[in-house]
């Protein structure tokens, strides 16, 4: 059986989903914060959990784990909250305390708020230097995440998800599920300055097939970055979606706050251990304004 936490959140949801279509709902067991009718589940009281209870809950025969339950900020300004910041620390720790001892594999799901600013390309050599707390409750997971592996002879996976998006995402203040909310209102999509920096983005069924690929891996080679290779403006990102919306609306230029810096990144690990992306942006992004678009109907 294979555990899976976060199972109600934003990938997690397309986690869950790719779980029981390959394993089957009766081998899959979610561990969630909100009911789901979709396999076994048990949900959690802010992962209060004790030392035995999975066991104590008849669920001794867990062999794998994917840990993909955690506070993820939804706006910039979230990324020092203190609270929840801590309480990814809290609810991994509490977790791995919690695993029947026939867990054989453990994978976590990080960020690439781990990595510092560059103007360099990013790739899993980058520096670690976090800006936000959160970034930093992501790396001290990692940390015991491989000490508590290495410990118990179990193996283990960092992947350190990057710019996903997708049908789902609308929970997010992000600049795509952003832009769709004004098209849709039939308002001025908004740019912060200019517009030319670079931002790469993949598609959540992607960063679900490479999750998914990571429980075929036989060793632990070190955290894998989740991430496309192709770069876009937001100026031509935002021209995109205005385009598959149907709509002639300009955007509106507003004054950048500092100074706009781009996030290019080398998936080739990715690439060779996982496999490559297959979505096209283009694809990609009309799934989701079909997504958002129905949601308002």
């Amino acid at each position: 059986m294979i555990l899976l936490t976060g199972a109600s959140g934003f990938i997690g949801k397309h986690l869950l989903k790719a779980l029981i279509r390959q394993r089957g709902a009766a081998n899959v067991l979610a561990l969630t914060s909100r009911p789901i009718g979709d396999c076994p589940y048990i949900l959690h009281d802010n992962y209060d959990l004790g030392p035995a209870f999975f066991e104590d809950k008849g669920f001794d025969a867990i062999t794998e784990v994917i840990h993909a339950g955690a506070f993820t900020p939804k706006r910039g300004s979230q990324g020092n909250d203190v609270v929840n910041c801590y309480g990814n620390i809290r609810s991994t720790h509490l977790l791995i305390q919690a695993l029947p001892g026939s867990v054989e594999r453990f994978v976590l799901l990080s960020t690439l708020d781990v990595y510092g600013p560059t103007s360099q390309q990013i790739t899993e050599g980058s520096p670690i230097a976090p800006a936000s707390l959160y970034g930093h409750s992501k790396y001290y997971c990692e940390k015991e995440v491989e000490a508590w592996a290495m410990a118990n002879g179990k193996l283990m996976q960092i992947a350190r998800i990057g710019h996903a998006y997708g049908p789902g995402e609308e929970g997010y203040q992000k600049i795509i599920p952003e832009t769709m909310r004004k098209l849709l209102r039939k308002e001025a999509p908004q740019i912060w300055g200019k517009g030319e920096e670079l931002r790469s983005f993949i598609y959540v069924e992607d960063v679900v097939r490479t999750i998914m690929n990571t429980l075929k891996l036989d060793r632990y080679t070190g955290p894998i970055n989740i991430v496309s290779e192709h770069a876009i403006s937001i100026n031509r990102l935002v021209g995109m979606l205005i385009g598959i919306s149907g709509s002639d609306i300009l955007p509106e230029y507003l004054p950048a706050a500092g100074t706009p810096k781009d996030l290019v990144f080398d998936n080739s690990r990715m690439k060779e251990l996982l496999g490559a992306e297959e979505t096209t942006l283009q694809s990609g992004l009309t799934s989701e304004w079909k997504h958002m678009s129905d949601s308002l109907k």
